[in-house]
């Protein structure tokens, strides 16, 4: 070591010291915030399917789904309807789309031996369709592994820029976690600085959603689906509630849910949804997921009881 070049021993220091700062940042991620933790504990989630070989059912969809269904609540209400599910869980990370849910499929479902027999996709505006947002950082540092990059050149359009953010992620928590660290750093120096931050994305946000996109494609969703049923499974696509900034369903995704046979629940304005009933322009309060929970197992039951006959 002594006899090493000055610059040789700056590399070697800043490796050690970014080595070690990856190593303790792994230990304690789960403490930066709540939804990085429900991240770290997919993987025990999925794997509860498989500690039973009774009917399971899984709830996937990001905040809008988190807020809206109570899964212990819908799993006594199915009970209720003469459903039992032994098994019913719920994956909902934050700001995910069709992407990071089909990732999570590929990697902590489909392998599993007791698959789910139903799973529900909460969803709103077009996070279903291909054109909804594809995170690099997101789908690389959390949900996909690096065999799922060449599924997403071939589906999406990935710059060089991009696939180097997914590979960099997918290896490096400090990159993963670097807007985190940001946001937290700057929220302390900077008065209002999350609330300001939050309004923006908002404005683009909806901005986003209420652009003029000539045709919406649902490749990924239709290869989902048909995933799903060669397991002989079955999927709900659950369109969510939402206070602010109403949508309209897709033609698109109305076709391929004609064409592909499965059930659409609409739950984008029903009546028993009052504007009380929300946290914020999207989120449903403890009171309105309670209503909709209850809505949702009463619906999937008269699914159930018409597919039997």
């Amino acid at each position: 070591m002594k006899n090493l070049p000055t610059v040789a021993k700056v590399l070697i220091t800043l490796a050690v010291l970014l080595f070690t700062a990856e190593v303790l940042l792994r230990s304690v991620e789960g403490s930066l915030s709540g939804n990085i933790s429900h991240v770290i504990e997919i993987p025990e989630l999925s794997e509860r399917f498989d500690q039973t070989n009774k009917p399971g059912l899984l709830i996937l969809g990001n905040s809008l789904t988190n807020n809206g269904i109570d899964a212990p609540l819908l799993k006594s209400g199915l009970e209720a309807q003469d459903l039992a599910y032994s098994t019913v869980e719920k994956i909902v990370p934050d700001a995910t789309t069709i992407w990071s849910w089909s990732c999570i499929l590929r990697n902590r479902i489909y392998e599993l031996r007791n698959k789910p027999n139903t799973v529900f996709i909460g969803f709103a505006w077009n996070q279903l369709a291909d054109q909804s947002r594809l995170l690099p950082t997101q789908l690389g540092g959390f949900f996909c592994s690096y065999s799922d990059l060449m599924h997403f050149t071939e589906q999406a359009t990935m710059g060089s820029a991009e696939i180097g953010e997914f590979l960099t992620a997918s290896t490096f928590r400090l990159f993963t976690h670097r807007e985190a660290f940001r946001n937290k750093a700057l929220g302390i120096l900077i008065p209002h600085y999350m609330t300001a931050t939050q309004d923006i994305n908002r404005r683009l946000r909806n901005t986003d959603n209420s652009s003029s996109e000539p045709d919406k494609t649902y490749n990924e969703l239709g290869q989902v689906i048909e995933k799903i049923e060669s397991y002989n499974k079955h999927i709900v696509l659950m369109a969510m509630p939402v206070r602010d900034n109403s949508y309209q369903l897709d033609p698109g995704l109305l076709d391929i849910v004609k064409h592909k046979d499965i059930t659409l629940l609409d739950y984008r304005n029903p009546d028993f949804i009052t504007d009380n009933l929300f946290l914020d322009e999207m989120h449903l309060n403890n009171k309105g997921s309670t209503l909709l929970t209850h809505k949702l197992a009463v619906d999937f039951a008269k699914l159930r009881s018409t597919s039997r006959q």
